[in-house]
């Protein structure tokens, strides 16, 4: 089982950084636990022979409001039409062209941790007070807002006719899409303390499949909410509340007849779509969501070790020791590169075949608080942790 990845450096220098727990009683209230583990070593520099991707910066947009980035609450970016969606720590959802220019900006009722959702030219995005958007994405007017129960902590989901988003007191929502009314509610009981992030529920036919703190994966009927079948992929244990954190933080990946689903301090591990039994696991602590690309599936476990695994089998193809010990905020795979980045502020860049590091760029002394986000062409995105958004590009060296 893998340490804590508590621990995390950031602004440049070398710090602890308190992580970010929910304890729930109520309706909720935050509280901080202050890692007493040393920072994490640097990672060693790549051999100039051994480097056979450089990155290059295309352009930068500097994003007003205060920023911060905090453990496990790394924010998308959503593309899409030419422009670029993403929110600041203001509460503001801004739309840029693919230059990094603004094009409209507006005030949102609370805080989004995960940033946007974009389908069909419409923006979803919910909120720390309850509140679930559906904005026009080509000048930012509102089309409805739901009052929701409690605070959103996951990316919204959008399929057929419908809006899909987890809650923090552990409910999932079904919303109408055309005007955000509440079709069902499914419900599962939270344990204690919580990872500050949810996986965003995967819809995959007429079936959702969503994870929860408690280490359960579900599968629910799309129509009615109704339970199809749930499998534990990880199951609590420990002397305290800290050891038994099994959050399912990672969104579940659908790979033809079996969905995949990670925990925090848990397995990685495969269900039949149809009945949830269990294909294989593989103890993996995990709490980004893995990459399933070219027939493999490409896992950031929590320590900041990199594996890629048999999607088939669960067989681990290879596993890179580099950035063990580095907080890590997202993977990605962009045209023949799987890319890694971290709060440090550096993009690493793998071979996804035999899992050798072929090159690496410090970005941003604030750290990157997204994961890469391809635009295809060897391009992609990334914000860092003082509001700075990234265009940067891959070259053959």
């Amino acid at each position: 089982m893998s340490s804590h990845p508590f621990t995390a450096r950031g602004l440049g220098r070398a710090l602890l950084l308190p992580v970010l727990l929910f304890s729930l009683s109520g309706c909720g209230m935050l509280s901080w636990f202050s890692s007493s583990k040393p920072s994490p070593k640097a990672v060693a520099p790549l051999a100039s022979q051994a480097e056979k991707v450089q990155v290059g910066m295309d352009w930068q947009a500097r994003l007003y409001g205060t920023w911060r980035l905090q453990p496990y609450e790394t924010s998308n970016i959503a593309v899409g039409d030419g422009h670029i969606f993403l929110v600041d720590a203001s509460g503001h959802l801004l739309c840029l062209d693919s230059q990094g220019k603004q094009q409209w900006m507006v005030r949102l009722d609370g805080k989004s941790a995960r940033g946007p959702s974009l389908a069909d030219g419409v923006v979803y995005i919910g909120t720390d007070s309850g509140k679930l958007y559906a904005f026009a994405a080509k000048n930012g007017h509102r089309l409805w807002v739901t009052q929701l129960d409690s605070e959103v902590l996951s990316p919204i989901t959008v399929s057929k006719d419908a809006v899909l988003a987890q809650l923090v007191n552990g409910q999932l929502v079904d919303l109408q899409r055309r005007d955000g009314k509440l079709d069902w509610t499914f419900s599962m009981n939270q344990p204690s303390l919580l990872l500050r992030t949810l996986p965003a529920p995967v819809v995959d036919g007429d079936v959702v499949y969503a994870g929860f703190a408690d280490g359960n994966l579900v599968a629910l009927n799309l129509n009615n909410g109704a339970e199809l079948w749930r499998a534990a992929v990880a199951i609590p244990h420990g002397s305290n509340e800290l050891a038994r954190m099994v959050d399912i933080a990672a969104t579940p990946v659908v790979d033809g007849d079996r969905v995949i689903a990670a925990a925090y301090q848990g397995n990685l591990a495969a269900y039949a779509v149809s009945g949830g039994s269990e294909d294989w696991s593989v103890p993996m602590s995990v709490y980004l969501t893995p990459v399933l690309a070219d027939g493999h599936l490409y896992v950031a476990q929590a320590d900041g070790r990199i594996a890629a695994v048999d999607p088939h089998s669960g067989v681990v193809l290879w596993r890179s020791e580099v950035l063990k010990g580095q907080y890590l905020t997202g993977i990605a795979h962009c045209g023949k590169d799987l890319l890694v980045s971290d709060d440090a502020g550096s993009i690493y860049v793998f071979d996804p075949q035999s899992g050798h590091r072929v090159g690496q760029s410090a970005v941003s002394a604030s750290g990157i608080q997204s994961a890469p986000v391809c635009l295809g062409k060897d391009r992609f995105l990334v914000l860092s942790g003082a509001g700075t958004l990234y265009q940067l590009h891959l070259r053959p060296h």
